[in-house]
């Protein structure tokens, strides 16, 4: 038989939407996250060149 306390009312209530905050908060973290690395990649990114370039050809 359970002998322990059994949480009921506000505080699962208030538990739950403290995950429910915490989950979209790192939800949207990646989201910006994501965003951020997509936009320093195509800063790396060369433009493409009209004419081809070959490597060590003289």
């Amino acid at each position: 038989m359970y002998t322990g306390t059994m949480y009921t009312g506000t505080l699962i209530n208030d538990l739950m939407a403290t995950v429910e905050r915490a989950e979209r908060g790192a939800f949207q973290k990646r989201v910006v996250d994501e965003m951020e690395l997509r936009r320093m990649f195509e800063l790396q990114v060369p433009e493409m060149r009209s004419e081809p370039a070959y490597a060590g050809a003289a």
